[in-house]
């Protein structure tokens, strides 16, 4: 065998020896690529999911949110009484849409005969037929208790019964939710014949009111 043929297999085999080794940093190399890349896809996918910026506002109307409420009104008869009113509230939505709301008035009431003040306690529901998140349309029907200190209708008596319906709307003020409330219902003020059927006079009137509402 000569020198130079003895080179050529040394070099086959020692190429053979090491052929291995470099395959397997090359597989190494490579499992580390793909890692990388599985590591980078995984972290892209974990930023994807966390939220920017606050959590979304529950919308208006939903079951079981809240209100205070404050307003004002006022219901003329177009003959000789005007009645006045100032509120305060608190309102539940019982189920989307549907508004359970208590309401305390105190009125002024102007009229023939002594005026008279008094407080009118009240339950009322609304529903909101109409509701696009900044804005709703609702009909709502309720009734109260009034205490007077004089007689009200001035030929009536100083305890009545207020039934009440109507419609209206809200639009939100502001990012924290607060909403402008305004209607238009049916007044009446009446003793529901609790002195007999000779001793019954009633009041009724348009009224227009304004409320407040905030989140509570």
């Amino acid at each position: 065998m000569t020198i130079s043929r003895f080179r050529y297999y040394a070099s086959v085999l020692l190429f053979a020896l090491a052929y291995p080794t470099l395959a397997g940093d090359d597989r190494d190399t490579n499992r580390l690529s793909t890692k990388g890349a599985r590591l980078s896809l995984s972290t892209r996918s974990t930023q994807d999911t966390i939220p920017d910026g606050p959590a979304p506002a529950t919308p208006y109307g939903t079951e079981g949110t809240e209100w205070v409420l404050f307003g004002t009104g006022v219901a003329y008869d177009f003959e000789n009484a005007t009645d006045i009113n100032i509120n305060i509230g608190y309102s539940r939505f019982l189920v989307d849409d549907l508004e359970w709301v208590l309401e305390l008035s105190a009125w002024y009431h102007d009229q023939d005969g002594d005026d008279a003040l008094s407080l009118n306690p009240v339950i009322d529901f609304r529903w909101h037929f109409y509701n696009q998140g900044d804005t709703s349309l609702f009909v709502n029907l309720g009734i109260g208790l009034l205490a007077a200190t004089d007689n009200v209708p001035a030929t009536g008596t100083g305890f009545d019964f207020t039934p009440r319906a109507g419609v209206g709307l809200t639009h939100q003020l502001s990012d924290d939710g607060t909403r402008l409330i305004a209607g238009l219902r049916w007044h009446h003020i009446s003793n529901a014949r609790i002195n007999g059927d000779d001793d019954n006079p009633g009041r009724d009137a348009p009224m227009l009111y304004m409320q407040i509402a905030i989140p509570f």
